[in-house]
């Protein structure tokens, strides 16, 4: 009986490493490039348009006197197109913060140490092959840092938003020669307040960040003149700020972080009307810090990327929810042992997300973040009206050196830059559930087994996994049979006399009969990820074999007990 009652736990075994098996020949259905050199490069923005995805950033292995800008440009195939670093000069610093593509032109803003009252804003206009065309630097007011850019839907402008010395500023600038349009600096709460974003739509502009004092605030601006039209601050007592905005379906949705009391810092989102009206607004994070920076709409999802610290270490974070619920569909983060990864910026391919930053080891693997909760926020909504200023923009136009690279590939060497592919569509196909009856009549007892598994790190693959849940229940019934006897006894005497005796009997017999239903339910499901690295599906598969040995020997005990 000892090995009948093994053989289970054996089978429930190779089930589990034929799993493994069927996840490591799956099709690759994501796909991760990490680029650099020899110095550390990092990736802050990113733009996709139907021909190519455009990386800006800074980089420190390419060009002379490094740091300097860096625009590389991939097709939809992930081939490498061109690559390029820019210099203003000698002890000079030039950094890539965000880029827009329009009309066979790429826009770069970034921020430099050259010119007067450094730092300043720094626009590059290259072609699609990385050609330089033109090149500003704008002083504004003290120290400027641009943070958000977006253009007009014709392409005739773009539009720059950023904080400088005295306030939170927003820049209107000519496609065509790269000069100033309008210009504002404006404080929602004073001066000190700091713009993170800028969305374009309908003629309108969307402006998100944090007030001096520490809240989140959203204005609206009107895209051809400059003026402000409306704003509105959510405050709590803890601290909180807009990161990304962005417009979709005749809504305004808001990424921001919140800092949480005890949490710490958390993943904001906010649905708001065109006119600033607040309709939703919900937390998400773990118990550590979750910090986000961009948000794209992706599938009918919206994406927040940024990173979590719920593994140990940073790591990568996206974060999907539902934007008519306030839902979380999904969290995965990108993530190796002991290593830093950061996204920086987002952007939508239709029902792919792509996004970019940083990492300093290579290659990492998709891993789902299950610790992550969902809570509700109330604010106190304000409606300030803004201090609004037009500064004199002091604009000088340099004449960068453009030195043409190519990057090495895959192969991490202090820290490089990276963008991945992440496809939500794919993460659920199909689901089958098939149940199966079994009816038996022994004697035996009730088990119940429970397979469990534990989900960490993976390798992002599209496979077929099979989960089988058995349960044995047992039942008694009782039945009573009845019989009755009679006897009749006749004896004779002498005296001729007939004596008739009639006897009953009454026989009661119980009869237990066991029966034991075995209900087998398998569920099938085509998931978007598999091949979980070893060092840590391990202990889990250890576990389980721990608990499947356990269970036989009860069983195994238990029908040696019975008698037969």
């Amino acid at each position: 009986m000892r090995k009948a009652s093994v053989i289970p736990v054996v089978l429930v075994l190779a089930a589990l490493f034929g799993t493994q098996i069927v996840a490591a020949n799956a099709e690759l259905v994501t796909f991760r490039k990490l680029f650099g050199g020899s110095n550390p490069d990092i990736a802050r923005g990113i733009f996709v348009d139907s021909n190519y995805i455009y990386v800006v950033g800074e980089t420190g292995s390419f060009g002379p006197n490094t740091p300097n800008l860096f625009l590389s440009i991939f097709r939809l195939d992930n081939t490498h197109k061109c690559s390029v670093a820019v210099d203003l000069g000698s002890g000079i610093y030039e950094r890539g913060w965000k880029v827009v593509a329009f009309g066979g032109n790429v826009y770069v803003v970034g921020d430099t140490d050259y010119g007067v009252n450094p730092p300043n804003i720094l626009l590059i206009k290259f072609d699609t092959n990385c050609n330089v065309l033109g090149a500003a630097v704008y002083d504004v007011d003290g120290d400027d840092h641009p943070r958000g850019l977006t253009i007009s839907a014709d392409g005739q402008l773009l539009f720059v938003a950023g904080m400088s010395s005295s306030a939170a500023h927003l820049l209107a600038i000519r496609t065509s020669d790269l000069s100033v349009a309008w210009a504002r600096l404006f404080g929602v709460a004073g001066g000190g307040d700091s713009a993170n974003s800028v969305a374009f739509s309908g003629n309108k502009l969307y402006v998100t960040g944090r007030t001096f004092t520490g809240d989140l605030f959203v204005s609206r601006f009107d895209a051809s003149s400059g003026n402000h039209e409306a704003s509105k601050v959510f405050s709590t007592p803890q601290n909180e700020e807009g990161r990304d905005v962005i417009v979709a379906g005749g809504k305004v949705y808001v990424a921001g972080i919140y800092f949480d009391p005890v949490k710490l810092q958390e993943f904001l989102f906010l649905r708001l009307d065109t006119n600033l009206n607040l309709e939703l607004a919900k937390t998400y994070g773990t118990n550590v810090i979750d910090d986000v920076l961009s948000l794209s709409m992706v599938g009918g999802l919206a994406y927040a990327v940024g990173r979590t610290d719920a593994f140990g270490t940073p790591d990568a974070a996206l974060f999907a929810v539902n934007p008519s619920t306030g839902d979380l569909s999904h969290a995965f983060v990108l993530a190796r042992d002991a290593s830093v990864q950061i996204a920086q910026d987002s952007a939508s391919a239709g029902t792919c997300l792509i996004y970019t930053g940083f990492s300093d080891n290579w290659p990492a693997y998709y891993g789902v973040l299950d610790t992550v909760t969902t809570g509700t926020i109330s604010f106190t909504i304000s409606s300030p009206s803004p201090s609004i200023a037009t500064p004199s923009v002091t604009t000088a136009s340099p004449t960068p050196s453009a030195s043409s690279f190519t990057p090495t590939f895959d192969a991490p060497v202090g820290g490089d830059a990276f963008y991945s592919w992440f496809c939500p569509d794919a993460l659920v196909v199909s689901t089958t559930t098939t149940s199966t009856v079994l009816t038996t009549a022994t004697l035996s007892t009730t088990v119940t087994s429970v397979v469990g598994s534990t989900t960490t790190v993976y390798d992002v693959r599209t496979t077929t996994v099979t989960q089988t849940s058995v349960t044995t229940t047992t039942s008694s019934t009782t039945t009573t049979l009845t019989q009755s006897t009679t006897t009749t006894r006749t004896e004779t005497t002498t005296l001729t006399q007939s004596t008739t005796y009639s006897t009953t009997t009454t026989l009661s017999t119980t009869l237990t009969l066991s029966t034991t239903t075995t209900l087998s339910t398998t569920t099938t499901s085509t998931q978007y990820f598999a091949e979980p690295v070893t060092t840590y599906v391990i202990p889990a598969l250890l576990a389980v074999i721990a608990a499947l040995l356990g269970a036989s020997l009860v069983v195994g005990r238990r029908r040696r007990s019975l008698p037969y």
